[in-house]
């Protein structure tokens, strides 16, 4: 089951999309521009007319994705054309190729929300980025900045607009950022959902201060650079997951603190016993952690919603949440302001991403079938040149 499943349809269901407040964000971006037969503004050489794409397939499913070649339209007024040079797989990816991922009205066929690539031709109108740029996206390309809307579900990189797994591929603008030259394409193909929710979480969202603690739930590419994060800001860690082996991984990382959530099913307390009660909570898996996530919290602690699994046998009680006086907030990614304001941060502390296994653009189903194994920690890539 998605974890996003039940979560997000409620919130589509009760119609918030159509009735939350416009954002005021650069000009809207169609889900699904006209290809043109005019030649963009400017271009870098000559522009491809064919890519290389990954498609899903039917039935859906990681084993009946498709490589294909797809004619290449021109980027039209607001688009970028993208040389991609490396991708990366987020655990949603695995239910979009699926078809099972509830949000969004329009499906796209090429997967991916992550990605980094240099910019080789831009359409009319584009102003921000040119061409020889290195450039990554974010998630929502129409969340620019200020408070979330729901309705920037509906342009979705790599579910309701063509995603990264593609030799090349067209883009709107106004969800580009330009990488600091201390940014890898590898490293930045990591972050436009993992990093972003991270800093999302820990900068804007809890405003993580020195010597404060906080909790990561797992192993995964959230987890992994949110300790990354914590540490920059001069935080301690502890982190939870069933593996000992990932736990020794963490701690290489950096977290003071480890405990393995199979062993000691109760671990909420123990994490309070050996933290003295965490401030921040990573709260990467839902509602069926929640109870134990509350437990680890000290008085005032801020738990951020980033997993929506599906809901528990027995619903969480959320011990704390009055007496504690604790902070529940859910987030979806950032915005893309908030990619600006993390890649400047990276680049100030020589940040290295967490990349458990790199793959060849041919071999994206054995990408995905190492991502559906979830033996991982960090991130697992696709090398596309």
């Amino acid at each position: 089951m998605v974890r996003r499943r039940d979560f997000l349809r409620q919130s589509l269901l009760t119609g918030a999309a159509a009735s939350a407040p416009a954002l005021a964000v650069s000009p809207v971006v169609a889900t699904a521009a006209p290809a043109l037969a005019a030649a963009p503004a400017r271009m870098e050489g000559r522009v491809a007319t064919t890519t290389r794409a990954w498609v899903i397939g039917t039935p859906a499913g990681i084993g009946n994705l498709k490589l294909v070649d797809r004619p290449l339209r021109a980027p039209g007024p607001g688009e970028v054309l993208i040389e991609v040079h490396a991708s990366s797989i987020n655990a949603r990816d695995k239910g979009i190729v699926a078809r099972f991922f509830p949000v969004g009205t329009h499906k796209a066929d090429v997967p991916l929300a992550e990605g980094a690539g240099r910019v080789v031709a831009v359409g009319a109108g584009v102003s921000r980025i040119a061409p020889g740029d290195r450039v990554a996206s974010v998630h929502f390309p129409t969340w620019v900045d200020g408070r979330w809307d729901p309705a920037v579900y509906e342009a979705d990189i790599g579910n309701t607009l063509d995603g990264w797994l593609a030799d090349r591929i067209v883009l709107p603008e106004s969800g580009l950022v330009k990488l600091p030259d201390a940014i890898s394409y590898e490293g930045a193909a990591t972050l436009a959902s993992s990093g972003v929710t991270a800093w999302h979480a820990l900068s804007v969202v809890a405003n993580v201060k020195p010597g404060q603690i906080v909790l990561s739930l797992g192993t995964g590419g959230v987890s992994t650079v949110g300790v990354q994060l914590a540490k920059m800001a001069g935080a301690r860690v502890v982190v939870t997951s069933s593996s000992d082996e990932k736990l020794e991984r963490m701690k290489a990382l950096g977290a003071e603190w480890t405990v393995n959530y199979r062993t000691t099913p109760e671990w909420g307390a123990v994490v309070a016993k050996l933290t003295g009660g965490v401030d921040v909570v990573l709260e990467n898996v839902g509602r069926a952690t929640l109870d134990q996530s509350m437990d680890a919290c000290g008085n005032g602690a801020t738990l951020v919603m980033i997993g929506t699994g599906p809901l528990p046998a027995k619903l969480p009680t959320m011990p704390g949440l009055y007496t504690k006086n604790l902070l529940l907030k859910g987030i979806s990614a950032g915005s893309r302001r908030m990619f600006e304001d993390l890649l400047v941060a990276l680049a100030a502390n020589r940040w290295q991403p967490v990349i458990e296994k790199t793959f060849e653009f041919a071999d994206a189903i054995a990408a995905f079938r190492e991502m559906e194994r979830s033996d991982h920690v960090g991130k697992v890539l696709i090398r596309h040149r």
